[in-house]
C-alpha cells in the first residue's frame, strides 16, 4: 500500500476487487489524502501578521493591531527607544548623506527601475536601498542562512526580551560600523529566536518606511531555475520579498540567496545562470573581504564586470586594475591610504596613484574604514552605457575637480603595480 493510503477494508468490508482495481482505488485515495495534507500545511501570506511581527522586532508602531500585550513590557519600550536613537544617528551620519551623494553622483537614468546586484552583502538591504532608491530589483547574496518568517505567536513575556536583545545585537555592527562581520553575523543568525537573514532584511525595510507586500522562499536548482516553496522556509536557498509604501501600489523586490560565490560554487549551484537571466544594471560592493582579489573568485568578478553598467564600490570590491581605460569612466571619492591591517596585503598602488591625482569629497563614512574622512568610494561607469546627453567630454586624467553637480567622468586609468 502507498504511504498515506487508507485500507480498502475500511470502506468496502465485503468487497472482492481485482488487484488492478484495488491498486487504482488505493492510488486515488492516497492522492486525496496527500493533497489534503499539503493544503493543510500551506500557510497563506498574511501581510497584517507579518508586518506587525516585523514592527515589533523593529521597535515601531504596529501597522494593523492597536495595543499588543508584548508592547507594554519594559523590555520592548527600552528596545524601541534604543533602536530609535541608533537609526536616527545612522540616518543623519550615513543614510541621508548617502542618498544625497547618490542623487548627485550616479547616472540616474541607469538607476531608475534597474536591477542592483549587491553580492557579498549579507542581509544589508539598508544601504543598498538608500544608495539606489529608484531601483526596482535588488539581488543580494552571502553565506548567512536564509532563515524564517518571524511569528509573534511564538513570543511571550518569558522569551520576548531575549528575542529583542538578539535583534539589537545583530543590527549593532551595521548601524555603528556600516558593515557586518560575516562570522559574527552567521553565528548570531543561526542561533537566534528568529533565525536567518529574512527577519533582518524585513526590519531594515520597515525602518526605511517600507511595507512587506509579498514573501516566498525559493529553492535554487542547478540549471539556474528557481522553485517557489511558498512560506515554507525549511531547506530554502533563497527568499524573495516584495515591498513598497503601505498605501501605494508601487512595489519593489529584494532577493537574498545563501550561496557560495567562489569559482567552485558560483556556477555549479545554478546561481550564476540565474543571475545571467536578469538584465544588466548596477552593482554595489562594500566590505566584500577583498575576495574578488583572489583568483578563485574570478567568475563572480567577471560576471559583475560584464553585467554592470554602473558599479559603486569601495576598495574591497573588484581590483582597480580590472577597469580598463577604454571601457570605463571612474570618479573617485573620499581618500585611499590602503586597507585596514587585517587586509594589508591587498594594498593597491595603482589606486593610490589615481587618488593622489584626482579625487572628490565624500560626506559620509562607509566600508571597513567607516569613519567619515577615512573612507573611499568609487563610481565606475561603462562608457557604452552612457546616455548621450551625459557623455560629454571626459575629464583629462590627473585633473582634480570638485563640482557641486554630477561631474563629467574620468577614464579609468591604472598605474602598473610595482
Amino acid at each position: 500500500m502507498l504511504d498515506g493510503a487508507l485500507p480498502l477494508t475500511g470502506y468496502f468490508p465485503n468487497a472482492r476487487l481485482s488487484p488492478m482495481i484495488s491498486r487504482l482505488i488505493s492510488t486515488l485515495l492516497a492522492g486525496l489524502f496527500l493533497a489534503g495534507n499539503l493544503q493543510a500545511q500551506e500557510k497563506p501570506f498574511s501581510p497584517g501578521q507579518i508586518n506587525d511581527a516585523i514592527a515589533f522586532l523593529a521597535g515601531m508602531e504596529f501597522p494593523h493591531q492597536g495595543d499588543h500585550p508584548l508592547t507594554s513590557s519594559s523590555s520592548w519600550t527600552s528596545h524601541q527607544s534604543a533602536l530609535d536613537k541608533d537609526f536616527k544617528s545612522h540616518q543623519e551620519r550615513v543614510l541621508f548623506p548617502m542618498t544625497k551623494w547618490s542623487n548627485a553622483s550616479l547616472t540616474g537614468e541607469l538607476v531608475e527601475g534597474s536591477t542592483v546586484r549587491y553580492l557579498f552583502s549579507g542581509p544589508d538591504i539598508l544601504h543598498a536601498f538608500h544608495m539606489f532608491p529608484t531601483a526596482n530589483t535588488f539581488i543580494m547574496c552571502g553565506l548567512e542562512p536564509v532563515g524564517e518568517v518571524p511569528d509573534l505567536s511564538e513570543l511571550n513575556s518569558g522569551n520576548a526580551s531575549k528575542a529583542l536583545g538578539e535583534v539589537r545585537n545583530a543590527l549593532g555592527e551595521i548601524i555603528n560600523l556600516s558593515f557586518f562581520r560575516t562570522k559574527d553575523m552567521k553565528d548570531d543568525l543561526q542561533f537566534a529566536t528568529f533565525r536567518g537573514t529574512t527577519p533582518i532584511i524585513m526590519i531594515f525595510l520597515a525602518r526605511s518606511g517600507q511595507y512587506i507586500k509579498g514573501l516566498e522562499f525559493l529553492e535554487l536548482n542547478t540549471d539556474g531555475t528557481i522553485t517557489s516553496k511558498g512560506l515554507d522556509s525549511k531547506g530554502a536557498d533563497g527568499v524573495k520579498i516584495d515591498f513598497g509604501p503601505q498605501r501605494l501600489q508601487q512595489t519593489k523586490s529584494v532577493y537574498y540567496f545563501s550561496s557560495d560565490l567562489s569559482d567552485s560554487g558560483f556556477d555549479s549551484s545554478g546561481f550564476e545562470t540565474w543571475l545571467e537571466s536578469h538584465p544588466k544594471g548596477n552593482a554595489y560592493l562594500k566590505a566584500a573581504s577583498f575576495l574578488m582579489h583572489q583568483s578563485w573568485f574570478s567568475k563572480v568578478r567577471d560576471h559583475l564586470l560584464e553585467y554592470s553598467d554602473q558599479i559603486v564600490q569601495d576598495d574591497s570590491g573588484i581590483p582597480f586594475k580590472y577597469f580598463k581605460a577604454d571601457e570605463w569612466y571612474v570618479d573617485l571619492y573620499g581618500v585611499y591610504t590602503g586597507p585596514i591591517d587585517l587586509f594589508a596585503e591587498y594594498y593597491q598602488r595603482d589606486m593610490r596613484a589615481a587618488y593622489e591625482s584626482r579625487k572628490k569629497p565624500l560626506d559620509f563614512g562607509t566600508g571597513y574604514k567607516w569613519r567619515k574622512g577615512e573612507s573611499n568610494l568609487m563610481r565606475f561607469l561603462r562608457q557604452d552605457a552612457l546616455p548621450e546627453a551625459a557623455a560629454g567630454v571626459p575629464t583629462e586624467p590627473g585633473a582634480t575637480t570638485e563640482p557641486e553637480t554630477s561631474p563629467e567622468p574620468t577614464p579609468a586609468e591604472s598605474t602598473p603595480e610595482v
